[in-house]
């Protein structure tokens, strides 16, 4: 069986790579020829071309063993999978690279100790500020969440296909830590998901198959606190998402000093997001509500919920609602719808956050896929997965945030008032799960083996609406020799999906 890895270079603040195209052919850390490579690759002399990335590449299921020189820190690390209780399981081993330069031996594996991850520790700041629940910090954001709409069960689905998509990074320890160039990038995708500000092209895409060598390369803010659709971003470390707005809560309000009235933000990591209010110079925070975590490739996680909730949810009418919009020119309604439908992407975006009727008509359809209906809502109405009831009162579970059907509870009207403190059944019969451990959502996958499409109505027929993760069949001729004993699958692409011109990894194709 052939052995597969790939190199990573850690110099001068900047990262490069190298493998050997276009699998990545390489050798065990047992091998003379590992211990060749690496002088080779340091080598002044050396003929081999580092490819200059921003960011590190993690260890790949494509991948057997992953070498990162990091001459900054002075240290050679392997990273490998390593069958733990029957569990492929993520290891890291190092040595220095002075005793690799200065060794006598042929090879390198007995001189790699392996590295144990010690958790980073934060002291609490009670009294910085003060935390409120998760409903109350809605209300304050004037967020009041109704049934579900169409567009939200396909961002459900849009969030668990990009977390599938990027695992690798996603679970990758070096991902968690907020100084690490790739967490923005990640970030900036799950909030642009959330907020569905993204361009879909017809079209299919060179970008696949996502392999260990794809990048998640676009655009990413610079700073860990940033402005988005109106919100205040704070980018923050996992380990301390609960004491992040206060560690950084002189630096948030001197954000806000020209802002009238009160600011709205949020606080994301990779595992969780906290939601706050900055008020005459006082913060008031909410708990951490789980983002990312590990069974967030086959279900929509509380966090994520929170965040499409917010950024593409009715209002409650608060003080910029009082006064009306007046937009000057009465346009009828037809002319209105087709002008928003004629226009770009961005440009609906951009109208959606500055008129309320414009985001209203935004996010109640799905523009950019014509034609396009989700037919079962089982990722955003999980009691029944139906839209289309009658009985449309209901509400949001205070674990998961899914929406429930009052009638699919079988609670009475009374029962059912306190609704900031409901749990749906699926809560009460089990606790979600809220951990993301290192390798945790590849392990998760390949434990079920399965993920779900997206059932929807497409030009007036049943389809399933399916992530794409291979090239199409029509663009693979190998697979000419097989299709005399059965034809392959199409698979075709009919939508992908991108952040600013760059590919999100998110690919699709309906299938009958």
């Amino acid at each position: 069986m052939v052995t597969r890895g790939l190199w990573n270079l850690h110099v001068d603040g900047k990262w490069y790579r190298w493998f050997h195209p276009p699998r990545g052919v390489s050798s065990s850390p047992d091998s003379r020829a590992t211990l060749t490579t690496f002088r080779i690759l340091t080598s002044d002399s050396s003929k081999l071309k580092w490819e200059s990335v921003p960011f590190p590449t993690p260890l790949h299921f494509q991948l057997d063993y992953v070498y990162t020189i990091d001459e900054d820190a002075g240290h050679f690390t392997v990273t490998e999978w390593r069958s733990i209780d029957e569990v492929p399981t993520r290891i890291n081993r190092r040595m220095t690279l002075a005793s690799i330069r200065e060794t006598s031996l042929l090879e390198i594996d007995t001189l790699l100790s392996d590295v144990v991850e010690v958790p980073k520790q934060y002291h609490s700041l009670d009294g910085e500020d003060n935390e409120v629940s998760v409903q109350h910090a809605l209300r304050l954001f004037e967020i009041k969440p109704d049934m579900p709409a169409r567009l939200n069960e396909l961002q459900f689905q849009f969030f668990t296909d990009f977390v599938f998509t990027w695992r690798f990074y996603l679970d990758d320890t070096f991902t968690w830590d907020h100084t690490s160039s790739v967490f923005p990038a990640l970030a900036i995708g799950l909030l642009r998901i959330a907020a569905w500000d993204f361009e879909v092209r017809n079209t299919d895409t060179e970008d696949l198959p996502i392999l260990f060598s794809s990048l998640p390369q676009w655009k990413a803010p610079l700073h860990q606190v940033f402005w988005f659709h109106r919100y205040l971003i704070l980018c923050c470390n996992t380990d301390q998402i609960t004491n992040a707005v206060a560690i950084n809560a002189k630096h948030l309000v001197s954000q806000c000093i020209n802002h009238k009235g009160p600011v709205h933000g949020i606080a994301i990591s990779i595992r969780n997001i906290a939601l706050f209010e900055i008020r005459n110079g006082k913060i008031l925070r909410s708990p951490s509500i789980p983002l990312v975590t590990n069974i967030s490739a086959l279900h929509c996680s509380p966090g994520f919920r929170i965040l499409a909730y917010i950024l593409t949810s009715s209002r409650l009418k608060g003080p910029s609602a009082k006064s009306g919009e007046h937009w000057g020119t009465a346009l009828p309604t037809e002319i209105f719808e087709m002008i928003l439908e004629a226009s770009e992407p961005s440009d609906l975006v951009s109208m959606a956050q500055a008129s309320d009727s414009v985001e209203k008509w935004y996010y109640s359809s799905i523009p950019q896929i014509p034609g396009l209906i989700p037919r079962d809502f089982f990722m955003s109405i999980p009691c029944c997965g139906r839209r289309d009831t009658s009985n449309t009162q209901g509400a949001y579970c205070s674990v998961c945030y899914a929406w429930s059907h009052m009638e699919c509870t079988g609670l009475s009207a009374t029962m059912f008032s306190d609704t900031d403190h409901f749990t749906c059944s699926g809560c009460r019969e089990s606790v979600p799960c809220a951990s993301l451990d290192t390798g945790g959502i590849h392990h998760s996958y390949r434990k079920k083996r399965e993920r779900n499409a997206c059932s929807v109505i497409h030009e007036g027929k049943s389809k399933e609406f399916w992530l794409r993760v291979n090239t199409p069949t029509s663009r693979r001729p190998e697979l000419r020799f097989i299709r005399m004993l059965a034809p392959p699958p199409p698979q075709n692409v009919d939508y992908t999906i991108f952040f600013s011109g760059v590919f999100s990894g998110l690919a699709y194709g309906f299938d009958d």
